[in-house]
């Protein structure tokens, strides 16, 4: 975003307007008002918004805003570029505005928010939807006031902006370098620029499915040619059952057919959300649509049906078997939801808060409901019999995009992602969390005569 003063002052009150930010106009100057502070959540695990692996360089200019990001690719041309969500969240915007041309503005819950300005054309996705990690809102151009094909980028905390950390790296992007643009307005220097690689992997891309199983020291096998961005897996007698997601579509694939991979007809899901329970002998898929959490059976020939539940994070999703009640449990603004068949999916808060957006994970062992979350790298546990009280298990340094639990011969077992190797902690020993050897950053797991199986991409 470039071009005269007069035109600088313009654009930055459409970015902070559109931010939530108030602006005066005093004396032919942008005065900035800021909102209330709202007690901001934790920061998403925000990632750049563009392709996984692509090197982009981030820059700013006198007078353009403090933490004010233009991105350019650095390997060619920037004009059509993919771009992508940084975090999970909800459209609060998509559509023209004037200076910032076709653009997207998405809501993460606890009060975050990012901008993204300059698209080429109508933006891929609408107000009201919820969209996933890594998910393409558009394509780079130069519509609005821009002289040049960039991405304007912004991150904004309880209505203000404030500088963009990108896979928990801060950007360095800070003072604009100018007293008259906030929200630090301070004179120089004017942040220079850098380039950084994008770590926007783990979310929306289709990845082989490894196997592996305690039983072998945790080798790793590929299953077949199954690729996707999310797993979930359940056993019906001694037949493994794998569900994966890939571009939107579920698939089902089990071990006594030697893993044929074969699409259950259900479409248009989140590539991040999918949980699997048995009822009697029926199977069970569950699955997150535009925000909207959806159920579909194997007695209803995988009818995708909405449940009602609706407003959830589409990267958080799991359910359970409880007592012949099927109960299913989602993330909504940082706040764990259960909702259960037996009262009409009603969708409750159980007072759990401040957790990822993007891992959960529950089990249900001997009568009682057990959640686990992820808070600020911490693994949670919550029980239904302690009302819900969410405890620090110990277990630290863990990814917020990655959760599994099962219950093994009456112990309680988590599965998590550490630098990208999955890790293993137990009950019975002090949820001291031990190194697999697995590597993923997805992960989901089983049991099957007396093996933990894990299945990761």
């Amino acid at each position: 975003m470039t071009g005269p003063l007069a035109r600088l002052r313009t654009a930055a009150r459409l970015t902070l307007a559109t931010a939530g930010v108030a602006v005066l106009a005093l004396a032919g100057a942008a005065a900035v008002v800021t909102t209330p502070a709202q007690a901001a959540g934790p920061r998403p695990n925000f990632q750049m918004p563009v392709p996984c692996g692509e090197t982009w360089r981030m820059a700013t200019y006198y007078g353009h805003d403090d933490y004010d990001i233009d991105l350019t690719f650095t390997g060619g041309a920037s004009n059509g570029r993919p771009i992508l969500a940084s975090a999970s969240g909800t459209v609060s915007f998509a559509g023209w505005g004037s200076g910032g041309g076709w653009h997207v503005i998405i809501e993460h819950g606890g009060g975050w928010r990012t901008l993204y300005l300059h698209m080429i054309e109508t933006p891929m996705v609408a107000a009201g939807q919820g969209v996933s990690t890594g998910q393409q809102l558009g394509r780079v151009g130069s519509t609005g006031n821009s002289t040049g094909p960039h991405l304007h980028y912004e991150q904004v905390r309880d209505g203000v902006k404030t500088e963009s950390y990108f896979n928990g790296v801060p950007s360095g992007i800070t003072s604009d370098g100018s007293p008259s643009t906030g929200p630090l307005y301070i004179s120089g220097p004017t942040s220079p620029a850098r380039n950084m690689t994008s770590q926007n992997c783990s979310q929306a891309a289709n990845r082989q499915v490894y196997e592996s199983g305690s039983h072998s020291g945790w080798q790793m096998l590929p299953v077949n040619s199954i690729t996707g961005s999310a797993t979930a897996a359940m056993v019906m007698g001694t037949n493994k059952l794998l569900y994966t997601v890939n571009n939107g579509l579920v698939y089902e694939a089990s071990s006594d057919t030697g893993w044929r991979n074969l699409w259950t007809g259900i479409s248009g899901v989140s590539n991040n959300a999918l949980a699997v329970i048995n009822v009697g002998g029926v199977k069970y898929i569950y699955t997150v649509v535009g925000g909207w959490v959806h159920e579909a059976s194997s007695a209803n020939g995988w009818k995708n049906l909405n449940t009602g539940i609706s407003g959830v994070s589409p990267d958080a999703l799991a359910a359970i078997n409880h007592n012949g009640v099927k109960i299913i449990y989602t993330v909504v603004g940082g706040l764990v939801h259960e909702a259960a068949s037996n009262n009409g999916w009603r969708n409750l808060w159980t007072g759990i808060s401040g957790v990822s957006n993007n891992a959960l994970a529950v089990i249900s062992m001997d009568g009682v409901k057990y959640i686990y979350t992820v808070v600020g790298g911490w693994v949670h546990e919550a029980n239904s019999i302690n009302g819900w009280r969410n405890l620090n298990s110990g277990i630290s340094g863990v990814s917020p995009d990655a959760l599994a639990a099962i219950s093994f011969n009456g112990v309680k077992i988590i599965y998590t992602v550490v630098g990208g190797m999955v890790h293993e902690a137990a009950s019975n020993n002090g949820w001291r969390n031990l190194n697999s050897n697995v590597r993923g950053t997805a992960v989901s797991a089983t049991t099957v005569t007396g093996v933990k199986v894990l299945y990761t991409v």
